[in-house]
């Protein structure tokens, strides 16, 4: 069997496929299959290279961006018949609404291979609020049609699950979440004056940030300060730079930029709280990433991370500044010592169930069940 992967993009600063894919087709060579990730790559962009003794991967460079597909669909689809010319071939798509997407869907009918599809969020109500029009007429246009031609779902929780039944979409959904990369050690801590509450993703509307602003104007817990970390999407910091200044809280707020692994995982190190106050995610892996690192969370019920509070690592709460803000005053409170055996917990409980082998194993049932191989797992529904 070989494994045909697919997404847009590589490139950290679009969010979390960009790391969980790779890391998903190393998962999946190490279980002894045979993977080829085909993508794009902006020539301008600094997107990571990725190691050719990992998986093959076929990266299609252009000068446009995901969206401008006139310049790069030949070779794209070139790329990706060429990949699928192999016997018992599955395609894997992840992502939504892009030519990628599309293309893939297409290239999957043409060519008769079974194809699951990944959408990774991207039909969360939240999510489709976003260019609300455009996604309306791609959905009757073709995203509809594609997502149908799908042999199989892919949900990163039930959350997504949910998100698919409600656009009427039957065939069978497999719930597999996201595998998180767990360093063996962990950075130091850095020793600071003040407390630490960490935000780590996209500055995005949908993540909240606003209502960590305005809910920390609210609390204002002496001896603590924000860190934000990643990329800017849109200008959004801006926008919360402009409400940060608006409500005095300069000092309370520090913007860090996008972030490599390598701190990442030093700032991780050196918080004591990690704050994600989204308003959509199919899995969260910062959420993930900041339990691994010992972190206690503070996430909203928007995410798929009930366990937190099943399992005392976290709070999992309502979205909205009023909801955070009574939640921070509580958590800002707790001895750092209290804050530890509480992130002790979120890092046992990543271990033990969120292995990127774990992961691997469980898509690679589905995909031997989808070419007959295999009986149909418990984690398809």
């Amino acid at each position: 069997m070989k494994v045909v992967v697919t997404v847009a993009t590589i490139n950290p600063r679009h969010g979390g496929p960009a790391r969980t894919v790779p890391a998903l087709c190393r998962a999946l060579v190490r279980n002894g299959t045979e993977v080829e990730l085909v993508t794009l790559a902006e020539r301008r962009s600094d997107a990571p290279s990725i190691a050719a003794t990992e998986f093959k991967a076929t990266v299609i460079e252009t000068d446009a961006t995901r969206y401008q597909s006139r310049s790069w669909s030949v070779r794209f689809k070139k790329a990706l018949m060429s990949a699928l010319h192999a016997n018992d071939a599955i395609l894997y798509d992840v992502g939504l609404w892009l030519p990628a997407n599309h293309f893939a869907s297409t290239i999957a009918r043409r060519t008769q291979t079974p194809f699951v599809a990944s959408p990774r969020g991207m039909l969360s109500s939240h999510a489709l609020e976003v260019a609300k029009w455009k996604k309306r007429v791609a959905w009757h246009l073709y995203q509809q049609s594609d997502l149908k031609r799908a042999r199989v779902l892919h949900a990163t929780s039930g959350h997504e699950a949910h998100d698919f039944h409600k656009n009427k979409l039957t065939q069978p959904i497999a719930i597999i979440p996201n595998g998180v990369d767990v360093p063996v050690r962990l950075p130091k801590h850095e020793a600071s004056n003040r407390r630490t509450a960490l935000f780590l993703s996209r500055l995005h509307p949908i993540k909240g940030l606003k209502d960590l602003v305005l809910a920390w104007d609210q609390v204002r817990p002496p001896g603590w300060r924000v860190v934000i970390a990643g990329p800017d999407e849109d200008g959004h910091r801006g926008e919360i730079e402009s409400l940060i200044a608006t409500l005095g809280l300069h000092a309370d707020f520090e913007f860090a930029g996008s972030v490599d692994d390598e701190v990442k995982w030093k700032m991780f190190s050196s918080a004591e709280l990690f704050v994600l106050p989204s308003y959509s995610e199919s899995f969260g892996l910062s959420i993930a990433e900041a339990m691994a690192a010992g972190l206690p969370v503070i996430t909203t019920c928007a995410t798929p991370w009930e366990e937190l509070h099943a399992n005392r690592c976290g709070w999992w709460i309502e979205p909205g500044a009023d909801s955070l803000a009574n939640t921070l005053s509580l958590a800002t409170k707790r001895s750092s010592a209290e804050l530890r055996e509480m992130g002790q917990r979120g890092c046992d409980l990543v271990r033990r169930n969120y292995s990127w082998d774990t992961t691997a194993k469980k898509m690679l049932a589905v995909f031997e069940w989808l070419i007959g191989q295999n009986e149909q797992p418990n984690w398809l529904v």
